[in-house]
This record gives structure tokens, C-alpha cells and sequence, in this order.
């Protein structure tokens, strides 16, 4: 599974026509992990594609399954779904990312929390701590709801996004400002951007191309 999805994150790099990514699974889960099996580094190559990434959890993600989730954008899941780590009742911690994804993604008290521990956190608390953007009964008509939102967007735009997020994290406030200027400046020049103001004048839905 680990290769088939890095051949696939590889066919989306090199694919402009790209916009957005829809990570999901069949079944009752979306991937489960107990024993502390590694990934290989799906979750690194994930969060590497500069279209934003959005999972569709239809069940629990444990282990490995949860680094994947974690690499993602945007996390939607459904009520019954459930997380954890559960590796180090096996004297094994994770390893595709999950000890620096998770505090980041929900802060190091709640990510210690959950690794030392081992515990389970169902939908809601996943919601509460930020572990997950939405929690919907109605999980495809939510994800196509996201899709459309996003997609509505210049594609250009959206990864300008999702790049100043990511790279600013890792920077001082001063410096992640300048690469706010600077990707806005980049943006500027490009066709979207012209699109975008000249559909706003002519009062009509735009119809953006991602150059």
C-alpha cells in the first residue's frame, strides 16, 4: 500500500492539472495500526504535494493509518470513528512523522496525551482538541461540500495558502510576513489573479485556468 501510494503522490506532482487531493478508504476503517508497523514515508510524501490534501476518515486511524491522516490538509471524519498511537504498549514510537505532526496540529500537551498514553480519542474529543476539522454523519456530501469550497478558489491561490501556513510555522513572525509579501507579490502576476478581478467587476462566477 505504502508504494502503490507513493507511485500515486509522484502522478499528482507531475500533474499541473491537479487541484485537490481526496485521501480515503473503503469499509469500516481508514487504517489500522497497532502494533506500530511503519508507513514507510507515505505521511512525509503526503505532506510534500503543494495541492491541498483532504481526508475523508471514514472510520478509525491508528498507528501508521493516523500519520497518514495527519498529513493531510484538512481532516474529516465520521461519528464512530476513533484515534490513537498505540505503539509504545509495544516499544514503539512512530515513524512516519507522528511525534512532531501531532503536537503541532493540536499542541504538545494534548499530543503528549495521546503518545505516552496510548488512549483513544473518539470524534468529538477529536474535534474539540483540533484533531479533526469536521465530524458529519453525512461524510461524502460533507467532503464534496469541502471540494467544491476549495476548488472554487484559484488553484494557484490555495497552494500560495497552503505554503505560507506550513513554511510560517517553522519561522519567526517577522520572517513568515515577508513570505506572506512575497508569495503575494508572485500571485500578482499571474492569470488567476487577473481572472479574479475581472470576474469580480463583471459580476459573474470565475473561471480560474491555475496559471
Amino acid at each position: 500500500m505504502s508504494n502503490g501510494l507513493s507511485r500515486a503522490y509522484e502522478s499528482i506532482r507531475e500533474n499541473d492539472s491537479f487541484h485537490l487531493l481526496i485521501l480515503t478508504a473503503t469499509g469500516k476503517v481508514f487504517s489500522v495500526d497497532k502494533i506500530g508497523n511503519s508507513s514507510g514515508d507515505s505521511a512525509k510524501h503526503l505532506s510534500t504535494l503543494a495541492i491541498p490534501v483532504l481526508v475523508a476518515l471514514n472510520g478509525d486511524a491508528t498507528g501508521a493509518g493516523l500519520e497518514l491522516a495527519l498529513a493531510g490538509d484538512l481532516r474529516v471524519c465520521v461519528p464512530s470513528a476513533r484515534f490513537s498511537f498505540p505503539g509504545l504498549e509495544h516499544g514503539v514510537l512512530p515513524q512516519d512523522g507522528g511525534t512532531q505532526r501531532l503536537p503541532r496540529l493540536i499542541g504538545p500537551a494534548w499530543a503528549r496525551d495521546m503518545l505516552i498514553t496510548g488512549r483513544s480519542v473518539d470524534a468529538n474529543e477529536a474535534l474539540s482538541i483540533g484533531l479533526v476539522n469536521r465530524v458529519s454523519e453525512d461524510i461524502a456530501g460533507t467532503v464534496s461540500e469541502i471540494s467544491a469550497q476549495i476548488t472554487a478558489g484559484s488553484p494557484i491561490g490555495v497552494r500560495y495558502a497552503k505554503e505560507a501556513v506550513g513554511k510560517g510555522m517553522d519561522l519567526t513572525l517577522e520572517q513568515g510576513l515577508r513570505l506572506e509579501a512575497d508569495l503575494n507579490v508572485i500571485l500578482q502576476s499571474t492569470s488567476d489573479r487577473a481572472e479574479g478581478l475581472k470576474s469580480f467587476l463583471e459580476k459573474r462566477a470565475p473561471k480560474y485556468i491555475g496559471s
